[in-house]
């Protein structure tokens, strides 16, 4: 009768839920960290891009408001002042990663197209007259401000502690491209 009694109590305590749900909890963390991670890093992107395409704009907009008989001077204030004005966007905009307005050089890469690069993930670039035809025939002279921004993601590391070896391939920057036809 004893023998009876301790087979009906270990197979209560192996019927047990208490058990069960810690190790369903430390199932699912896992998961739901990488969920959790996943949409800030994702929604901290699209954030950026959001900014960054302001900053291409406001450039853009600036910039077609400016003279281009200044575009044979090296370098023309219109784009200091077009690259000043899209530094400023992005300083306002808490964007700080890059200083375009301080320390980075002014490149001409074409006859109307200047380069601003202070590193290597940070990149505006200024073409005064970009040519595009519309649907119509017509050619159309814009500026194109092409604004591209670092982007530092957590969601690697999350990855690479849930998944032994996994490195997935994100951008290492956000590029935003804006034209504005000449005034």
């Amino acid at each position: 009768m004893i023998l009876g009694t301790q087979k009906s109590g270990r197979a209560r305590r192996l019927r047990s839920e208490r058990g069960s749900q810690l190790l369903e909890l430390a199932l699912a963390l896992p998961f739901l960290m990488v969920f959790a991670v996943g949409i800030f890093d994702f929604g901290g992107a699209y954030n950026l891009k959001q900014r960054i395409s302001n900053a291409a704009r406001e450039g853009a907009r600036f910039a077609i408001s400016q003279s281009t008989l200044d575009l044979g001077d090296s370098p023309p204030a219109s784009i200091l002042a077009t690259r000043n004005a899209v530094a400023n966007y992005l300083t306002n905009a808490g964007l700080t990663n890059c200083a375009f307005a301080t320390t980075a050089p002014v490149k001409t890469t074409g006859k109307t197209e200047w380069t601003i690069s202070p590193k290597t993930t940070c990149v505006l670039k200024i073409d005064r007259e970009n040519t595009t035809i519309s649907s119509g025939g017509t050619a159309l002279v814009s500026t194109q401000v092409t604004v591209t921004y670092p982007v530092t993601w957590t969601f690697n590391k999350i990855m690479g502690l849930l998944v032994h070896g996994s490195n997935p391939t994100l951008p290492t920057s956000i590029t935003s491209v804006t034209f504005m036809q000449n005034i």
